[in-house]
């Protein structure tokens, strides 16, 4: 994406505030920067790069979902199996209503009263929605602000799921 761009190394890192060398080591896979420099380094490529794709190409499908009703333990189990840090909520019509995040989820299992809950009880507000259609550049925009979006068709039906991992690593075979 940088290459894309048309910035070397140490401009970027200008840009964002960090080292040639830590610019490098994200580049070579060495090491997995935090979340922070990559909304930083995104902040500063995002504007400069066009991308002619839509996120039909780039979304994870099936999308995972959890119903309201079920119960942390098996939220929980799901996400370690499937290797994921956050996961739509749907209802009993499988519409979605909400979003459960690994970091949400962290705190309220510290809470006592924490056996009890279900997907209901920890669920956060839907991240932005997008079509099967929508220029991956839009996307980039948005996830800029959100570690996801969500891709939806009708009467929100989920059809797919975009993180910032996902539009780095298409990003970058490009």
């Amino acid at each position: 994406m940088r290459e894309m761009a048309g910035l070397t190394q140490y401009e970027l890192a200008r840009r964002v505030g960090v080292s040639q060398s830590l610019i490098a080591k994200i580049e070579s896979g060495k090491i997995d920067p935090k979340l922070s420099i990559i909304k930083k380094i995104l902040d500063e490529l995002v504007p400069l790069v066009e991308v002619n794709d839509s996120a039909v190409n780039i979304m994870h499908r099936p999308v995972i979902c959890v119903k309201t009703s079920e119960t942390i333990r098996n939220i929980v189990t799901m996400m370690e199996e499937h290797n994921i840090s956050q996961i739509p909520v749907v209802n009993s019509h499988d519409k979605l209503v909400g979003m459960i995040y690994d970091f949400i989820l962290m705190r309220k299992l510290a809470l006592p009263s924490s056996k009890g809950f279900r997907a209901s009880d920890v669920m956060a507000p839907l991240p932005p929605l997008v079509s099967p259609s929508t220029p991956i550049s839009q996307i980039m925009k948005l996830l800029t602000k959100h570690s996801v979006t969500l891709v939806v068709e009708g009467d929100l039906i989920p059809v797919g799921i975009i993180t910032r991992s996902d539009l780095i690593g298409y990003l970058s075979r490009k």
